[in-house]
């Protein structure tokens, strides 16, 4: 989690996002099953990309909006087909409170097998959990280095907290190793 805050501001939901967006500000919304009624929020372009360069979907943030500091999880982040921004998506969330993510799975390790003239072919990049909010990790890593031809990986293979449920079915392919050359 970030400890920074991002700052964020009421937005009227006639307000138009592409005039927004020009003037370098991100429409976005905050939802929960604890807030009354969603807020429609924007916030600045430049203050949220670098706030994302350290955080992603599933991350937890410190939301500043108005007078008030509320704990979200980033759910979405819409981009247009020149990868700008154009939207995001928060979740509201208490400590400890129960929620289903889509989380992030990351390979390391890659270079080593490239050296050894292998491919890691990913199929899947992302694994539905469900659990308390605080213990749901932001991604998972999974360490390609060692893999041999024909190695695969299965969500099944993977190590999570015990308190957390895997969502996602668990003879789901994420990576395949490949050789780089056909024989």
């Amino acid at each position: 989690m970030s400890n920074l805050a991002l700052k964020v501001y009421n937005r009227n939901v006639k307000e138009n996002q592409s005039r927004l967006r020009k003037k370098g500000e991100i429409p976005g919304i905050i939802y929960g099953e604890f807030l009354e009624e969603n807020l429609p929020v924007k916030m600045c372009n430049a203050e949220l990309r670098r706030l994302l360069r350290k955080n992603s979907s599933g991350s937890i943030l410190e939301v500043s909006l108005e007078e008030r500091k509320i704990k979200c999880v980033v759910k979405e982040v819409q981009k247009n087909e020149k990868h700008e921004i154009i939207h995001v998506d928060f979740q509201y969330i208490k400590p400890n409170e129960v929620i289903k993510m889509r989380i992030p799975v990351k390979f390391i390790g890659q270079d080593l097998l490239e050296a050894k003239r292998l491919t890691l072919e990913t199929h899947n990049l992302y694994i539905d959990l469900q659990g308390d909010v605080e213990k749901i990790p932001e991604s998972i890593e999974i360490d390609a280095s060692d893999m041999k031809l024909d190695d695969k990986v299965f969500i099944e293979d993977i190590v999570i907290p015990a308190d957390i449920t895997i969502l996602s079915d668990s003879k789901t392919l994420l990576a395949v190793v490949s050789s780089q050359y056909f024989s």
